[in-house]
């Protein structure tokens, strides 16, 4: 397992953008196996670039800070059978986060209620919205 603090854990990241994904990071930086979720089309931040104060790079260097040492699998939560395997992650997993909007995980089959009862894990969502759904 090593010495790191985390080894052993395993995180499921469903998140996009920045807080989720960061917060993931620091957890595979302390040893946790993160499996990151995206669309089959790629997450929207993969493809973000330019912006004010962003350097120009040909890379998209704040993706590959905020996704690094990350495992990754593409999957359509649209779909059952992408709610299926999600599911079955999680069923395995320690830590599952996202940050998609109430509604949104709601739809997924993704929320606190749909979740919980496959595992004993911690939820955590990080939408950077209310807790109700408007």
């Amino acid at each position: 397992m090593g010495d790191f603090l985390l080894a052993g854990v395993r995180v499921i990241d469903a998140a996009s953008f920045i807080a989720g994904p960061v917060a993931t990071t620091i957890m595979a930086d302390l040893g946790a196996d993160v499996i990151k979720i995206e669309p089959p089309d790629g997450d929207p931040y993969r493809n973000r670039t330019g912006g004010p104060g962003v350097a120009e790079s040909p890379y998209n260097y704040r993706w590959i800070i905020d996704n690094r040492t990350k495992r990754g699998l593409a999957l359509d939560l649209r779909q059952p059978a992408g709610q299926a395997v999600v599911h079955r992650l999680v069923e395995r997993a320690d830590v599952f986060v996202t940050n998609f909007p109430p509604r949104v995980k709601k739809r997924l089959k993704l929320n606190y209620e749909d979740v919980s009862g496959l595992n004993n894990l911690v939820e955590r969502g990080a939408d950077g919205c209310a807790t109700t759904d408007r």
